[in-house]
C-alpha cells in the first residue's frame, strides 16, 4: 500500500482528533475507515484555520491600536489593516490545508497551478490589489485629498484593496478601480499647503489703470491670509463695453484660513479702496431709452 493510501486508511496517532477517528472506525460500517481519517483531517483543517484567523486578527488589532496610539496616518493604517488581512488569510488557507493532511510537496505544486489559473483568470483583480498597495506605499494622495482622475472629481474617503472612493462635490459617491489611478494621471488639488486663488474686481469709471494696479497690490499685500511669496499677480482685462476689469490671482495657506471668508474680505476691500460700494450701474446709452 502506497503511503498516501495508507493515510486514508489509517488515523494519524499524533492528531489532535484521533479519538474522533478511532470512534468513527469502531462503528465498523462499510468505509468507516475513510470517513474516520476524513473526519479527522476536515476538523484538524477547521481548526487550524480558526485559529490562525483568530491569532492574526489579535495581532492586526495590537498593531492598528498602537499605530492610533501614535497618531500614526490613516493610510498607514490602512495600509497595515490591508496587508494583514492578506497574510492573515494566506496562512490560514495554508495551515489548514497542511494540517489536514495535504504534504508539503503536494501544497506546492499544487499552489503553483492554482497560483497560474487564478493569475489568469482574475489579473484585472490582482493588478487592482497591487495597485491599491502601491498607491498606499508610494502615496500620490491621502485620505481626504481632493483629487481628479480621468473625469472624477472628489474627496477620497478609502482606499480599499481593489478600489478607491470618492465623495464628489454634489455629494454622490464615486468608485475607481486602483489601476485608474495608479497607470492614469491623478491631479491632487490638496497635495501643498498653499494654493492659488483669484478675484476680479471691475474698476469704477475714470480710474487710472496704473493707480489702480498700485492700490490693488498694496489691499492685497495687506490682508491677512495671504502670503508675500509667491507675490500677487495683477492682470487688466478689456471688457466688450469698454470697461476695465482686474483679475487679481495670489495665494493663501488654505489649511489655517477659510479661503472664501478671506476672498470676501478681500474683494470688500478692493472695492473700498478703488471706488464707491456697491460699483455703480452701467449708464444708458445718449439716444436711447430704456424699454
Amino acid at each position: 500500500m502506497t503511503p498516501l493510501l495508507a493515510a486514508t486508511v489509517n488515523c494519524d496517532p499524533n492528531g489532535f482528533f484521533q479519538v474522533v477517528c478511532t470512534a468513527i472506525r469502531d462503528r465498523g460500517f462499510s468505509g468507516a475507515d475513510v470517513l474516520g481519517v476524513a473526519a479527522q483531517d476536515i476538523l484538524q483543517a477547521l481548526v487550524a484555520f480558526v485559529v490562525v484567523m483568530a491569532v492574526g486578527r489579535f495581532l492586526r488589532g495590537v498593531v492598528l491600536r498602537a499605530l492610533h496610539r501614535t497618531s500614526a496616518d490613516a493610510q498607514v493604517r490602512t495600509l497595515v489593516n490591508n496587508v494583514f488581512t492578506i497574510l492573515t488569510l494566506t496562512v490560514a488557507v495554508l495551515a489548514a490545508l497542511t494540517a489536514g493532511g495535504l504534504s508539503v510537496s503536494v501544497l506546492l505544486t499544487f499552489g503553483g497551478l492554482t497560483s497560474l489559473a487564478l493569475g489568469l483568470a482574475f489579473q484585472d483583480l490582482l493588478r487592482n490589489i497591487l495597485a491599491g498597495i502601491f498607491l498606499l506605499i508610494e502615496r500620490p494622495f491621502r485620505i481626504g485629498d481632493w483629487i481628479t482622475v480621468g473625469d472624477q472629481s472628489g474627496s477620497v474617503q478609502t482606499i480599499e484593496l481593489r478600489t478607491t472612493a470618492l465623495r464628489t462635490a454634489d455629494g454622490r459617491l464615486a468608485i475607481l478601480p486602483n489601476l485608474a489611478a495608479f497607470s492614469g494621471t491623478v491631479v491632487n488639488s490638496t497635495a501643498y499647503d498653499m494654493r492659488q486663488f483669484s478675484v476680479a474686481v471691475r474698476l469704477p469709471p475714470g480710474a487710472g489703470l496704473e493707480q489702480a494696479m498700485r492700490t490693488v497690490r498694496e489691499v492685497v499685500g495687506k490682508t491677512e491670509g495671504v502670503v508675500a511669496e509667491p507675490k500677487p499677480f495683477v492682470q487688466p482685462r478689456l471688457d466688450a463695453d469698454g470697461g476695465v476689469t482686474l483679475t487679481v490671482r495670489y495665494w493663501v495657506e488654505y489649511r489655517s484660513h477659510d479661503p472664501d471668508a478671506l476672498s470676501a474680505a478681500l474683494v470688500t476691500a478692493l472695492y473700498e479702496a478703488l471706488g464707491p460700494w456697491p460699483p455703480p450701474a452701467p449708464s444708458t446709452q445718449p439716444g436711447v431709452t430704456a424699454g
